[in-house]
């Protein structure tokens, strides 16, 4: 207590005592605000509470946290020492950098063809889509945490148009190519059921598989694909086609005939064997057209003549 006694008459002043070289009423301003967007570096972790409600670009030069994409390619082997340079030695998750020495303990994502910490890789296996669809490998995969959230994420969405992305794999794929087969039947007799009064509860049966599959000849989700492999989609949708065929059999509006010519359809009780009415509309147009022109032809041959005398005729006066 005694110490203290000998510096008591030196205490800092208040802030209210102290005497400011320019008082803020005689210049009067505020903080300038701190930009919404401002790149980070991964490495200063100091202000990261605060950063991370503000911040809205995706990293520096140095580091970006990967995006949600798909891939449709496979990855070529990588090199680790190569891959990990041009990753500037940081791991592509989390952006923390790595010593060149310790490389090794780096774990390679198979979907997104980068290497990760262990932290943002638990070693996960999925499949990828890209083997899938190049190579129809169904095999699982090492993938980062990201990516293993991805693909469960999208696991179920038509995302992959077979005949854009491979169409090759319809030839080398016997059960990818019977279910293509089925989706154009299913395609076809949707449309028709649609114009159809009496087919609406059959309408309602194919609700029971994902709406693409009835929509679109070519568009499948990793779901389909493996449900394809399985051999369970050819099956549920071939259930489908007979249903369809069925209604077709016994309903009266839909026993047709189909023009040979002019690929007209008609209910069979109205099509005449050897007449059809669109190809005798066609026909009837046809020959009026040729008419017309055979007329507008004469007429013109007709008038050229005259327009040549009056021409001879107004020279002469001018002689």
């Amino acid at each position: 207590m005694g110490l203290l006694k000998q510096f008591e008459g030196m205490q800092l002043p208040a802030a209210s005592e102290l005497e400011w070289l320019v008082p803020e009423h005689d210049a009067p301003q505020k903080l300038l605000p701190i930009p919404d967007s401002l790149p980070i570096s991964p490495d200063d972790g100091q202000h990261a509470d605060i950063y991370k409600l503000r911040i809205r670009v995706r990293g520096n030069l140095e580091w970006a946290p990967p995006r949600p994409q798909i891939i449709f390619n496979v990855h070529p082997a990588p090199t680790r020492k190569i891959a990990v340079a041009k990753q500037n030695y940081r791991c592509a998750g989390c952006g923390i950098r790595t010593d060149p020495d310790y490389i090794k303990r780096l774990r390679y994502c198979e979907y997104l063809g980068k290497y990760f910490c262990q932290c943002c890789h638990e070693n996960a296996q999925v499949v990828i889509p890209s083997r899938v669809l190049r190579k129809w490998d169904f095999s699982k995969y090492y993938v980062s945490n990201f990516s293993k959230d991805l693909l469960i994420k999208i696991w179920n969405d038509p995302l992959f148009n077979v005949q854009d992305i491979n169409s090759a794999l319809y030839r080398k794929v016997k059960l990818l190519n019977q279910v293509r087969l089925l989706r154009i039947q299913l395609y076809r007799m949707k449309n028709m059921f649609k114009t159809c009064r009496l087919a609406k509860d059959l309408l309602d049966s194919f609700d029971t598989v994902p709406g693409h599959l009835t929509e679109d000849l070519h568009l499948y989700s990793l779901s389909d694909l493996t449900a394809t492999r399985k051999g369970e989609l050819g099956p549920r949708l071939a259930e489908l086609t007979r249903a369809g065929a069925a209604h077709v059999e016994r309903c009266m509006l839909h026993k047709c005939r189909t023009c040979e010519e002019c690929k007209a359809c008609y209910h069979k009780a109205c099509f005449k064997s050897g007449s059809c009415p669109r190809c005798e509309r066609l026909q009837a147009r046809r020959e009026l057209l040729a008419k017309q022109s055979l007329e507008s032809f004469m007429s013109d041959c007709e008038e050229e003549p005259t327009e040549a005398l009056a021409l001879e005729a107004a020279v002469l006066e001018t002689t």
